[in-house]
């Protein structure tokens, strides 16, 4: 806008300065000419104005199509601990890509959140070490893969430590980088204050223990295929059947005389 009024104004004192100097008056031809001449300056300058517009929108597509793109490929791991089906006093570490892309060189990185529970934290540290995934990472996690180990157990800790096991809280750094070597940070917290006063009843999850049933009945069952046990079976005869259909005979004539005599 602020082009054509310039241009409007170069024309009107272009104009003005000619017809001061030679006295000339606009004809008919003259000021058709000098509209045409104002309209195809505007025009020209709208259709400047909108392919501009245009480019800028087709660089947001661009911008939103590379986003769209990033997205597809973008882990995004993160780390949890779940009491096991088992009782909730031992707990499980799941580490999970939630992303769309693969997770690679995966580290975590643990820090003390609580001074005052240093003791617990350098223990489960030390723990914690014997996990090969905490200390030595993961090369690679697939979009939904998840890794599950058995983490600890609040019995030894509360054995350890008494109430101040339920005082650890830790920060967990995650680095891991996508398919193109983009780096990428995330952070979960341990907070072990959250499991005080947790309790349990009944049998936990029955499909872990309709597992353990059905693996006690394959053992037993191999057992006994194998020859370590021997069955007890108490075979019944038809000459056993002719015994005691002689005994039940014999009841009946014995009970039949006996209300005989009675009467």
């Amino acid at each position: 806008m602020a082009l054509i009024v310039l241009v409007i104004f170069f024309l009107i004192g272009l104009s003005i300065g000619i017809g001061s100097q030679g006295g000339l008056t606009f004809t008919n031809d003259s000021l058709s000419a000098w509209v045409s001449a104002l309209a195809t300056v505007c025009i020209a300058i709208l259709t400047i104005f909108l392919a501009k517009e245009t480019w800028s929108l087709r660089q947001v597509q661009l911008q939103q199509i590379e986003q769209i793109r990033k997205d597809s490929i973008k882990p995004s791991v993160d780390v949890y601990l779940q009491d096991t089906p088992v009782s909730s006093n031992f707990l499980d570490i799941h580490i999970i890509n939630n992303g769309s892309g693969v997770a690679h060189n995966i580290k975590f990185t643990f820090t003390n959140k609580n001074p005052n529970s240093s003791e617990v934290f350098d223990h489960l540290k030390q723990q914690f070490s014997k996990l090969s995934i905490l200390t030595n990472g993961i090369s690679s996690l697939g979009a939904g893969e998840r890794r599950i180990s058995y983490l600890l157990s609040f019995i030894e800790l509360n054995n350890l430590f008494n109430k101040k096991a339920f005082e650890y809280h830790s920060e967990i750094s995650i680095s891991y980088y996508d398919n193109e070597g983009k780096e990428y940070l995330t952070r979960s917290y341990f907070n072990f204050s959250e499991y005080k006063g947790m309790s349990s009843l009944g049998g936990r999850e029955p499909l872990h223990k309709i597992s353990s049933t059905l693996e006690k009945i394959q053992k037993d069952i191999s057992q006994y295929s194998s020859g370590n046990r021997k069955l007890k079976a108490d075979i019944y005869t038809n000459d056993d059947r002719k015994k005691e259909r002689e005994q039940w005979e014999e009841q009946r004539n014995e009970w039949l005389s006996k209300n005989n005599e009675d009467s």
